[in-house]
Protein backbone atom coordinates (compact mmCIF):
# COMPACT_ATOMS: atom_id res chain seq x y z
CA UNK A 1 0.00 0.00 0.00
CA UNK A 2 1.24 3.85 -0.72
CA UNK A 3 0.71 4.35 3.00
CA UNK A 4 3.41 1.55 3.80
CA UNK A 5 1.13 0.18 6.63
CA UNK A 6 1.59 -3.51 6.39
CA UNK A 7 -1.14 -5.64 5.87
CA UNK A 8 -2.00 -8.26 8.41
CA UNK A 9 -5.30 -9.94 8.41
CA UNK A 10 -7.49 -10.51 6.06
CA UNK A 11 -11.60 -10.44 6.49
CA UNK A 12 -14.13 -11.79 4.46
CA UNK A 13 -17.71 -12.86 4.04
CA UNK A 14 -18.76 -16.26 4.93
CA UNK A 15 -19.79 -18.03 2.27
CA UNK A 16 -18.03 -19.61 -0.97
CA UNK A 17 -17.24 -16.25 -2.78
CA UNK A 18 -15.59 -15.21 0.40
CA UNK A 19 -13.42 -18.35 0.99
CA UNK A 20 -12.05 -18.28 -2.47
CA UNK A 21 -11.44 -14.30 -2.31
CA UNK A 22 -9.84 -15.21 1.02
CA UNK A 23 -7.76 -17.94 -0.75
CA UNK A 24 -6.69 -15.43 -3.59
CA UNK A 25 -6.05 -12.71 -1.22
CA UNK A 26 -3.63 -14.59 0.85
CA UNK A 27 -2.11 -16.63 -1.70
CA UNK A 28 -1.44 -12.28 -3.36
CA UNK A 29 -0.28 -10.88 -0.72
CA UNK A 30 0.85 -13.36 2.19
CA UNK A 31 -1.43 -13.03 4.56
CA UNK A 32 -2.18 -16.24 6.28
CA UNK A 33 -4.74 -14.48 8.94
CA UNK A 34 -8.59 -14.84 7.84
CA UNK A 35 -11.61 -13.89 9.28
CA UNK A 36 -14.81 -14.50 8.42
CA UNK A 37 -17.90 -12.46 9.05
CA UNK A 38 -21.28 -11.25 7.62
CA UNK A 39 -22.31 -8.06 6.02
CA UNK A 40 -24.54 -6.75 9.12
CA UNK A 41 -21.81 -7.91 11.50
CA UNK A 42 -19.36 -5.05 9.13
CA UNK A 43 -21.64 -2.60 9.04
CA UNK A 44 -22.80 -2.58 12.74
CA UNK A 45 -19.49 -1.94 13.87
CA UNK A 46 -19.44 -5.67 15.74
CA UNK A 47 -16.44 -6.74 13.54
CA UNK A 48 -13.75 -3.85 14.04
CA UNK A 49 -11.31 -3.35 11.66
CA UNK A 50 -8.19 -1.64 11.08
CA UNK A 51 -6.19 -0.20 7.91
CA UNK A 52 -3.82 -3.63 8.57
CA UNK A 53 -7.21 -5.60 7.35
CA UNK A 54 -7.66 -6.35 3.74
CA UNK A 55 -11.79 -6.48 3.34
CA UNK A 56 -13.22 -8.43 0.15
CA UNK A 57 -17.34 -9.52 -1.00
CA UNK A 58 -18.31 -7.25 2.53
CA UNK A 59 -19.96 -3.81 2.69
CA UNK A 60 -16.17 -0.99 3.29
CA UNK A 61 -15.90 -0.40 6.36
CA UNK A 62 -14.45 3.16 7.76
CA UNK A 63 -11.01 1.61 8.53
CA UNK A 64 -9.69 -0.54 5.95
CA UNK A 65 -6.31 -0.89 4.14
CA UNK A 66 -8.29 -2.47 1.13
CA UNK A 67 -11.57 -2.93 -0.11
CA UNK A 68 -12.55 -5.51 -2.83
CA UNK A 69 -16.22 -6.09 -3.45
CA UNK A 70 -18.75 -6.52 -6.23
CA UNK A 71 -21.90 -5.69 -4.43
CA UNK A 72 -23.46 -2.15 -6.17
CA UNK A 73 -25.07 -1.62 -2.59
CA UNK A 74 -22.37 -1.09 -0.73
CA UNK A 75 -20.69 0.67 -3.95
CA UNK A 76 -23.58 3.20 -3.50
CA UNK A 77 -23.60 3.16 0.57
CA UNK A 78 -19.69 4.13 0.23
CA UNK A 79 -20.57 7.50 -2.11
CA UNK A 80 -23.72 8.35 0.65
CA UNK A 81 -21.14 8.34 3.03
CA UNK A 82 -19.31 11.04 0.90
CA UNK A 83 -16.12 8.30 0.24
CA UNK A 84 -15.06 8.10 -3.56
CA UNK A 85 -14.32 4.65 -4.33
CA UNK A 86 -11.17 5.31 -6.16
CA UNK A 87 -9.64 6.76 -3.21
CA UNK A 88 -9.84 3.56 -1.35
CA UNK A 89 -7.21 1.07 -2.17
CA UNK A 90 -8.32 -2.34 -4.16
CA UNK A 91 -10.91 -2.63 -6.13
CA UNK A 92 -14.87 -2.48 -6.75
CA UNK A 93 -16.18 -3.90 -10.07
CA UNK A 94 -19.90 -5.01 -11.23
CA UNK A 95 -18.85 -8.65 -11.44
CA UNK A 96 -20.64 -12.08 -10.94
CA UNK A 97 -18.21 -12.33 -7.65
CA UNK A 98 -15.29 -11.05 -5.65
CA UNK A 99 -13.39 -13.10 -6.39
CA UNK A 100 -13.11 -12.67 -10.28
CA UNK A 101 -12.69 -8.74 -8.98
CA UNK A 102 -9.28 -10.37 -6.96
CA UNK A 103 -8.07 -12.62 -9.40
CA UNK A 104 -8.52 -9.71 -12.61
CA UNK A 105 -6.74 -7.23 -10.17
CA UNK A 106 -3.89 -9.67 -9.13
CA UNK A 107 -3.29 -11.88 -12.36
CA UNK A 108 -0.75 -9.41 -13.65
CA UNK A 109 0.72 -8.53 -10.42
CA UNK A 110 1.40 -12.41 -9.06
CA UNK A 111 1.82 -16.23 -10.70
CA UNK A 112 -1.76 -18.10 -9.91
CA UNK A 113 -1.68 -21.50 -10.37
CA UNK A 114 -3.39 -22.60 -13.40
CA UNK A 115 -6.55 -24.19 -11.48
CA UNK A 116 -6.82 -21.18 -9.87
CA UNK A 117 -9.12 -19.85 -13.41
CA UNK A 118 -11.32 -22.66 -13.04
CA UNK A 119 -12.05 -22.11 -8.99
CA UNK A 120 -12.99 -18.71 -9.97
CA UNK A 121 -15.05 -19.43 -12.62
CA UNK A 122 -17.05 -21.99 -10.78
CA UNK A 123 -17.70 -19.32 -8.22
CA UNK A 124 -18.68 -17.14 -10.38
CA UNK A 125 -21.55 -20.03 -11.65
CA UNK A 126 -22.13 -20.46 -7.69
CA UNK A 127 -22.23 -16.78 -6.81
CA UNK A 128 -24.39 -15.12 -9.68
CA UNK A 129 -26.72 -18.51 -9.72
CA UNK A 130 -26.02 -18.92 -13.39
CA UNK A 131 -27.88 -22.01 -14.19
CA UNK A 132 -30.08 -22.49 -17.19
CA UNK A 133 -32.20 -26.06 -15.89
CA UNK A 134 -32.98 -27.93 -12.91
CA UNK A 135 -31.08 -30.50 -13.68
CA UNK A 136 -27.64 -28.34 -13.87
CA UNK A 137 -28.77 -26.53 -10.87
CA UNK A 138 -28.78 -30.08 -9.08
CA UNK A 139 -26.04 -31.90 -10.76
CA UNK A 140 -23.15 -32.23 -8.32
CA UNK A 141 -20.50 -30.14 -10.01
CA UNK A 142 -17.12 -29.26 -7.96
CA UNK A 143 -18.20 -26.16 -7.28
CA UNK A 144 -21.92 -26.64 -5.83
CA UNK A 145 -20.63 -29.64 -3.71
CA UNK A 146 -17.97 -27.02 -2.57
CA UNK A 147 -20.46 -24.52 -1.78
CA UNK A 148 -22.97 -27.16 -0.13
CA UNK A 149 -20.08 -28.05 2.27
CA UNK A 150 -19.85 -24.45 3.77
CA UNK A 151 -23.52 -24.05 3.88
CA UNK A 152 -23.57 -27.29 5.91
CA UNK A 153 -20.43 -26.45 8.48
CA UNK A 154 -22.62 -22.79 8.83
CA UNK A 155 -24.67 -24.42 10.93
CA UNK A 156 -22.07 -26.09 13.02
CA UNK A 157 -20.36 -24.45 15.98
CA UNK A 158 -16.79 -24.08 14.96
CA UNK A 159 -17.62 -23.87 11.39
CA UNK A 160 -15.09 -20.71 11.23
CA UNK A 161 -12.31 -23.01 11.86
CA UNK A 162 -13.39 -25.04 8.60
CA UNK A 163 -13.36 -21.92 6.70
CA UNK A 164 -9.72 -21.10 7.15
CA UNK A 165 -8.95 -25.00 6.65
CA UNK A 166 -11.00 -24.67 3.47
CA UNK A 167 -9.33 -20.94 2.48
CA UNK A 168 -5.60 -23.05 2.98
CA UNK A 169 -6.63 -25.72 0.52
CA UNK A 170 -8.02 -23.78 -2.00
CA UNK A 171 -5.13 -22.06 -2.13
CA UNK A 172 -2.69 -24.90 -2.83
CA UNK A 173 -5.01 -27.56 -4.42
CA UNK A 174 -8.06 -27.57 -7.58
CA UNK A 175 -10.96 -28.33 -6.31
CA UNK A 176 -11.77 -31.62 -7.43
CA UNK A 177 -8.83 -32.82 -4.64
CA UNK A 178 -9.71 -30.24 -2.37
CA UNK A 179 -13.16 -32.71 -2.40
CA UNK A 180 -10.63 -35.55 -1.61
CA UNK A 181 -10.67 -34.49 1.47
CA UNK A 182 -12.68 -36.79 4.17
CA UNK A 183 -13.97 -33.19 6.20
CA UNK A 184 -14.79 -31.90 2.76
CA UNK A 185 -16.73 -34.03 1.11
CA UNK A 186 -18.61 -35.58 4.21
CA UNK A 187 -20.30 -31.76 4.72
CA UNK A 188 -21.13 -31.85 1.11
CA UNK A 189 -22.56 -35.23 1.49
CA UNK A 190 -25.06 -34.65 3.92
CA UNK A 191 -26.37 -31.05 1.81
CA UNK A 192 -28.25 -33.92 0.09
CA UNK A 193 -29.96 -35.28 3.40
CA UNK A 194 -30.94 -31.44 4.03
CA UNK A 195 -32.39 -30.71 0.83
CA UNK A 196 -35.02 -33.53 1.08
CA UNK A 197 -35.78 -31.84 4.72
CA UNK A 198 -36.13 -28.84 3.22
CA UNK A 199 -38.82 -29.89 0.71
CA UNK A 200 -40.88 -31.73 3.26
CA UNK A 201 -41.11 -28.67 5.33
CA UNK A 202 -41.75 -26.04 2.42
CA UNK A 203 -44.76 -28.51 1.64
CA UNK A 204 -46.03 -26.50 4.74
CA UNK A 205 -44.74 -23.37 4.52
CA UNK A 206 -45.12 -22.33 0.89
CA UNK A 207 -47.46 -20.22 -0.57
CA UNK A 208 -48.01 -17.18 -3.18
CA UNK A 209 -48.54 -13.92 -2.31
CA UNK A 210 -52.37 -12.93 -3.68
CA UNK A 211 -51.37 -10.21 -5.34
CA UNK A 212 -49.30 -12.62 -7.34
CA UNK A 213 -51.71 -14.60 -9.56
CA UNK A 214 -49.06 -15.99 -11.81
CA UNK A 215 -47.45 -17.50 -9.15
CA UNK A 216 -44.08 -16.39 -10.11
CA UNK A 217 -42.63 -16.01 -6.26
CA UNK A 218 -42.64 -18.42 -4.01
CA UNK A 219 -42.53 -17.15 -0.47
CA UNK A 220 -41.61 -19.26 2.51
CA UNK A 221 -42.40 -18.06 6.17
CA UNK A 222 -40.77 -19.62 8.74
CA UNK A 223 -41.76 -17.04 11.16
CA UNK A 224 -44.06 -19.85 13.39
CA UNK A 225 -40.85 -22.23 14.05
CA UNK A 226 -39.97 -21.25 17.35
CA UNK A 227 -36.58 -23.12 16.70
CA UNK A 228 -34.82 -21.99 13.68
CA UNK A 229 -35.10 -24.35 10.98
CA UNK A 230 -31.70 -24.85 8.67
CA UNK A 231 -33.24 -24.88 4.86
CA UNK A 232 -31.83 -24.78 1.53
CA UNK A 233 -34.11 -21.85 -0.20
CA UNK A 234 -33.38 -23.67 -3.33
CA UNK A 235 -35.15 -26.39 -2.67
CA UNK A 236 -38.37 -24.73 -3.03
CA UNK A 237 -38.23 -24.68 -6.79
CA UNK A 238 -38.63 -28.71 -6.61
CA UNK A 239 -41.63 -28.02 -5.76
CA UNK A 240 -42.57 -25.55 -7.79
CA UNK A 241 -40.54 -25.53 -10.79
CA UNK A 242 -42.11 -22.86 -12.73
CA UNK A 243 -41.59 -20.18 -10.34
CA UNK A 244 -39.49 -17.45 -11.10
CA UNK A 245 -37.74 -16.36 -7.69
CA UNK A 246 -37.92 -17.79 -4.22
CA UNK A 247 -38.32 -15.51 -1.28
CA UNK A 248 -37.51 -17.05 2.28
CA UNK A 249 -38.92 -14.75 5.61
CA UNK A 250 -38.15 -16.13 8.99
CA UNK A 251 -37.43 -14.74 12.49
CA UNK A 252 -33.36 -13.40 13.44
CA UNK A 253 -32.40 -15.66 16.14
CA UNK A 254 -29.52 -14.68 18.72
CA UNK A 255 -27.72 -17.20 20.63
CA UNK A 256 -30.15 -19.39 19.92
CA UNK A 257 -33.22 -17.39 20.44
CA UNK A 258 -35.71 -16.10 18.84
CA UNK A 259 -36.13 -11.89 17.74
CA UNK A 260 -39.10 -10.26 16.54
CA UNK A 261 -36.62 -8.82 13.97
CA UNK A 262 -36.91 -10.24 10.33
CA UNK A 263 -34.58 -11.39 8.09
CA UNK A 264 -35.11 -12.05 4.20
CA UNK A 265 -33.43 -13.37 1.15
CA UNK A 266 -34.57 -14.37 -2.25
CA UNK A 267 -32.79 -15.62 -5.50
CA UNK A 268 -34.06 -15.92 -8.73
CA UNK A 269 -35.07 -19.13 -10.71
CA UNK A 270 -32.42 -20.53 -13.42
CA UNK A 271 -35.51 -20.01 -15.62
CA UNK A 272 -34.75 -16.50 -15.81
CA UNK A 273 -31.11 -16.86 -16.91
CA UNK A 274 -32.78 -18.12 -19.93
CA UNK A 275 -34.77 -15.37 -21.30
CA UNK A 276 -33.95 -11.47 -21.05
CA UNK A 277 -35.67 -9.78 -17.90
CA UNK A 278 -35.54 -7.09 -16.14
CA UNK A 279 -35.77 -8.52 -12.58
CA UNK A 280 -32.90 -7.49 -9.90
CA UNK A 281 -33.08 -8.54 -6.62
CA UNK A 282 -30.60 -6.65 -4.85
CA UNK A 283 -31.94 -3.77 -6.03
CA UNK A 284 -35.47 -4.57 -4.49
CA UNK A 285 -33.60 -4.85 -1.07
CA UNK A 286 -31.39 -1.30 -1.70
CA UNK A 287 -35.13 0.29 -2.87
CA UNK A 288 -36.65 -1.16 0.65
CA UNK A 289 -33.53 0.17 2.34
CA UNK A 290 -33.42 -3.71 4.28
CA UNK A 291 -30.60 -5.06 2.19
CA UNK A 292 -28.42 -5.85 -0.56
CA UNK A 293 -27.35 -7.91 -3.41
CA UNK A 294 -27.32 -8.32 -7.07
CA UNK A 295 -29.61 -8.93 -9.96
CA UNK A 296 -29.94 -12.87 -8.90
CA UNK A 297 -30.14 -13.00 -5.26
CA UNK A 298 -30.00 -10.42 -2.36
CA UNK A 299 -30.76 -10.49 1.77
CA UNK A 300 -32.04 -8.17 4.01
CA UNK A 301 -33.06 -7.45 7.74
CA UNK A 302 -35.94 -5.65 9.36
CA UNK A 303 -36.06 -4.30 13.22
CA UNK A 304 -39.05 -4.74 15.03
CA UNK A 305 -40.04 -3.90 18.55
CA UNK A 306 -42.83 -6.72 18.99
CA UNK A 307 -44.18 -9.23 17.75
CA UNK A 308 -47.42 -7.57 16.59
CA UNK A 309 -44.99 -5.11 14.94
CA UNK A 310 -43.62 -8.21 12.95
CA UNK A 311 -46.49 -9.71 11.99
CA UNK A 312 -47.59 -6.18 10.45
CA UNK A 313 -44.20 -5.24 9.17
CA UNK A 314 -44.17 -8.79 7.94
CA UNK A 315 -47.21 -8.59 5.63
CA UNK A 316 -46.41 -4.70 4.59
CA UNK A 317 -42.85 -5.63 3.21
CA UNK A 318 -44.31 -9.14 1.23
CA UNK A 319 -46.57 -6.91 -0.14
CA UNK A 320 -44.01 -4.23 -1.32
CA UNK A 321 -41.88 -6.60 -2.80
CA UNK A 322 -44.03 -8.40 -4.62
CA UNK A 323 -45.52 -4.98 -6.02
CA UNK A 324 -41.75 -3.98 -6.53
CA UNK A 325 -41.26 -7.17 -8.78
CA UNK A 326 -44.02 -6.94 -10.84
CA UNK A 327 -43.08 -3.30 -11.44
CA UNK A 328 -39.90 -4.71 -13.37
CA UNK A 329 -42.00 -6.44 -15.76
Amino acid sequence: MESGIRLTRIVTHDDLDGVVSCALLSHSLGIDRFFFTGPVAVQSGRTPTTEQDVVCDLPCPVRVGMWFDHHQGNLEDLKLRGVDPSDVPGKFAAEDSCARVIYGFFKEKVQFPLFMEETVAGTDRVDSFDYRTMEEWRKPTPDRRLSDSIFVASLERGSFRYLERLARLLRERPVEKVLSDTQVAGLADRYKVMEEKSVSLFRQDAFFHSDDPEREVIIIDLTRHNRKPEVIRGAAFILFPDALAALVVGNSFSGGKKTNDLSFSRALSFLLNRREHSKDIGEIMRHLNMGDGHAGAGAGRISCRSKDEMIKTKEETLGEIIRLWKEMG
